[in-house]
């Protein structure tokens, strides 16, 4: 366990289940003992924020490095006619793949990002991400097996915007949406779902209609009701 460097009873219990919480989901920093390690995490600022709160915006200055704790932030770019088109999600445990190329490259940050929950997180400084790539092989190791990761999840996102018609990939991306959600019901929009895939938001109404008439889904104003999942594409 870190020891910290503070008066505050209340933030040592916070910063310590944020350690504890650090642990769990990158395992590979739990062993990390060293002194420069420990300070670099002494440091590091414990982060919580509501749902809906921007976190970047294309073009802002990269000053840190998130460890994301709790929730989930959705990172997005917006199209030249200007609808929203979804890059990728940052979940617990994973990295965000624009502020490395931010941080290593010394550029603005190249898309949004907003958080679609409550968020916590640890932030490290872009001074300590430096010296943590320099001083802990874990971390290091963390963070090239999370960018292979990410590429690789970004190519097959490609292959199936490319490869895969767009009412396939409506449905596939339904299918994903209710068993994470682990309901019948999905509290979405059409607009939502047309930011998820890059489109608009009457093609998506147009095949949801479509799917509806199908019995694959029943559609409420603001939710998607499964129908027969069976008869998803």
């Amino acid at each position: 366990m870190v020891t910290y460097m503070t008066q505050d009873p209340l933030l040592s219990k916070v910063q310590d289940a944020s350690i504890d919480r650090l642990h769990e989901l990158y395992p590979e920093l739990a062993d990390q003992a060293s002194d420069e390690w420990l300070s670099i995490i002494n440091r590091a600022k414990f982060v919580a924020m509501p749902a809906d709160t921007m976190l970047a915006t294309e073009g802002s200055e990269c000053t840190s490095f998130m460890l994301l704790l709790d929730g989930s932030v959705r990172v997005y770019q917006h199209t030249e006619d200007g609808r929203e088109a979804t890059l990728y999600r940052i979940a617990p445990g994973n990295v965000c793949l624009m502020t490395l190329n931010s941080l290593i490259h010394n550029r603005p940050f190249r898309a949004n990002a907003k958080s679609e929950s409550p968020v916590s997180m640890i932030l490290l400084s872009a001074q300590d991400f430096y010296k943590a790539l320099s001083v802990s092989d874990a971390f290091r190791m963390l963070i090239l097996t999370s960018l292979v990761d990410c590429v690789c999840d970004m190519v097959q996102s490609f292959y199936g915007a490319t490869f895969e018609t767009l009412d396939m990939r409506l449905a596939c991306l339904l299918g994903r949406l209710f068993e994470r959600a682990d309901s019948d019901t999905l509290d979405i929009t059409h607009q939502e779902l047309s930011q998820e895939l890059g489109t608009t938001r009457e093609v998506i109404s147009r095949l949801l209609k479509k799917l509806e008439q199908q019995e694959c889904v029943i559609l409420k104003r603001g939710k998607i009701q499964i129908g027969d999942i069976n008869k998803l594409p």
